[in-house]
């Protein structure tokens, strides 16, 4: 069973679609293709849990990510 959810959208101060990653209801990370599809960068958010995540969830959720913002 996944522990996140991927949302992918476009702010404004983005070109690209960007994908943000939800991870036990927080908005975690955002990846952004901005710089092209070789080059996309995670930055992670301000709702970023103080006792972090698992790291196998977020290595998860940053695959499914990516796969989805380069295959949308």
């Amino acid at each position: 069973m996944k522990n996140f959810r991927i949302t992918i959208g476009t702010p404004v101060n983005y070109e690209e679609l960007v994908a943000y990653i939800v991870i036990n209801g927080k908005y975690v990370a955002l990846l952004n293709q901005d710089q092209g599809p070789d080059l996309i960068t995670v930055e992670f958010l301000e709702d970023y849990p103080e006792e972090g995540v698992d790291i196998e969830v977020l290595t998860e959720a940053l695959i499914e990510a990516k796969r989805i913002l380069l295959n949308g």
